[in-house]
């Protein structure tokens, strides 16, 4: 690793470890466990009516542009959270309770290697990083739920004057009381928006000091209110370094798809188009097929196939596409937990004077020599 700058230029660290082989696997096993613990709700949940979205349509927008897709997840998200359906929140609840577990994991281990590599130049293998994600695992789980709750539980409060307020001649209690209504509501919001810009301090605290969710929800929220300045600095130099990893990254995958299929489309000629033209079909359907359900736009995309091969083989680079985009999601995730382990032991030297290179390192017995002969 080149020498440390200990200021925001170190976000070039992050940059070149988004492409860390280590780093991307552990990425990879997180998508790969997105993948299935998403699309098994989707369909769990579309079967018994209580949603519309099955897991084919979440597959095929991991297929989309990484910015396409995530336009496409973070509507979703707003449309089920604001749905006011209980039947939405059911399967929302289950999805994200069940990802914060899978990225406890996978996204304390990434933090962990990017911790010990950055700042002290040692290497820890896969085993040992998901060894320590999984000792920490109700600490790093635990992290983002407490502001959470501790949101939700101002939110009752206000939801029980109000309830008051419904009773006959109650009414005057929310007038009365509307002064520490205002006050609960002050403290949702700082919770709520403090922890939301601070979250990216979370698990790197973990990763690193080897503390726990109290430590590391306290620590965010310090560090963000002791150096907004700084902390944003050093924010804005992750978000454009993540662009051009992002950038460099979906590209490459792109390229080497189209050069692919230019190159063998060489000699499989207008069959090998036909095919190409059955996968557009459903990554891009257009025309009057954009206005039907997936199904029957796979249906209708396929339906130019001219024999069970070729729709093998058009299904086959379908499942080769999609694990490209998983790499290419996975090196996003690489790049994020880089970037917000040197986010946080930048803001820890800015607030706390510690040093960059002091890192928790879980003690180990020392192995006991074994006995030699003694010298004759």
């Amino acid at each position: 690793m080149a020498e440390r700058k200990e200021n925001w230029q170190d976000m070039y660290y992050a940059f070149w470890s988004a492409f860390d082989i280590k780093r991307v696997f552990l990425g990879f096993l997180g998508m790969v466990m997105t993948l299935l613990w998403v699309s098994g709700i989707l369909w769990a949940f579309s079967a018994v009516g209580f949603i519309r979205t099955g897991p084919s349509t979440f597959l095929v927008t991991l297929l989309q542009p990484p910015t396409v897709a995530a336009c496409w997840f973070l509507n979703a998200f707003t449309t089920a959270f604001t749905s006011g359906d209980w039947r939405a929140y059911l399967p929302l609840t289950f999805m994200l309770f069940g990802l914060l577990a899978i990225w406890s994991l996978a996204g304390g281990a990434i933090t962990r290697v990017a911790s010990l590599d950055y700042a002290r130049g040692s290497g820890i293998g896969y085993g040992d990083s998901l060894r320590y994600s999984t000792s920490k695992f109700w600490s790093y789980y635990w992290a983002p739920v407490a502001p959470t709750l501790g949101a939700l539980f101002f939110v009752l409060l206000n939801g029980i004057a109000g309830l008051l307020g419904k009773i006959k001649f109650l009414e005057i209690l929310v007038v009365l009381g509307f002064p520490i209504i205002l006050m609960f509501s002050f403290l949702t919001l700082f919770v709520v928006i403090i922890g939301v810009i601070g979250c990216w301090l979370m698990i790197p605290t973990i990763s690193a000091d080897g503390s726990d969710a109290f430590d590391s929800m306290s620590r965010a929220y310090s560090y963000v209110l002791s150096q907004p300045l700084k902390y944003f600095t050093y924010l804005a130099s992750a978000a454009v370094f993540g662009v051009f990893a992002l950038a460099i990254a979906s590209t490459a995958a792109n390229l080497l798809v189209q050069t692919s299929f230019a190159t063998v489309g060489l000699g499989m000629g207008q069959k090998f188009q036909t095919i190409v033209g059955a996968i557009n079909g459903v990554v891009q359907p257009v025309g009057l097929s954009a206005n039907y359900s997936l199904p029957m736009q796979i249906k209708m995309a396929f339906s130019g196939l001219q024999s069970t091969t070729m729709t093998l083989t058009a299904i086959g680079l379908l499942a080769y596409l999609l694990l490209l985009k998983l790499v290419v999601w996975s090196i996003a995730a690489a790049y994020i937990g880089s970037a917000q382990t040197v986010l946080y032991l930048l803001m820890r030297k800015e607030v706390d004077g510690t040093e960059v290179a002091d890192v928790y390192v879980e003690e180990i017995e020392p192995a006991i020599p074994a006995p030699t002969s003694p010298l004759t």
